[in-house]
């Protein structure tokens, strides 16, 4: 499959997705397919690696009950929203999956490219807002910056802009960063 999938008037879902080549690297949002190639850079992967370090030596140092995970690692939100965020906090268990976390996530940060930040901004961001995401995150790694938005009454508001110094929080774990931090040398 190339593109948008041949069936592309359909409404693809999780059982669709499972069929899928191991090489072809989708999201379904709305039952759309939303292609993810080209694979990711090496300065995404730094930074996704980055985040996820971050998060998860603090979850383990605190002995807390959320769990952190990166991409790849399917979210099955609804039979037609299949994604995979960059990295994302699940707080209830009962959503980890032996193959997938069903349900949405807690936290999501997204690391934005110039192919995916349209998408990012308003496929995704409209999918998390009502699928009950409460801080979604958009880093964007060539301006240096962190985006925060947080659900409040079911919608999203953005709560800052986060560069160099700049502390910011995950409220979800009561975890302070620093921007600067995500970016990796």
């Amino acid at each position: 499959m190339s593109g948008q999938a041949v069936k592309e008037a359909n409404h693809y879902t999780y059982t669709d997705y499972l069929t899928f080549s191991d090489d072809f690297r989708c999201e379904i949002i709305n039952g759309q397919i939303y292609e993810m190639t080209p694979s990711p850079t090496p300065g995404h992967q730094r930074i996704l690696g980055q985040v996820h370090g971050l998060i998860w030596s603090y979850l383990r140092e605190q002995a807390h009950a959320c769990q952190v995970f990166g991409a790849p690692l399917d979210v099955v939100i609804a039979e037609d929203q299949i994604v995979q965020p960059d990295v994302f906090i699940v707080c209830d268990r009962q959503k980890i999956e032996r193959t997938h976390v069903s349900g949405a996530p807690d936290v999501i940060f997204e690391i934005a490219s110039p192919s995916t930040s349209l998408k990012d901004r308003r496929e995704k961001m409209e999918l998390y807002e009502r699928s009950g995401v409460v801080e979604y995150f958009i880093i964007d790694p060539d301006a240096g910056f962190i985006e925060k938005f947080m659900s409040i009454d079911g919608k999203y508001g953005r709560v800052g802009i986060y560069a160099g110094d700049d502390a910011f929080h995950i409220d979800t774990v009561s975890l302070e960063l620093r921007a600067q931090d995500l970016f990796p040398e």
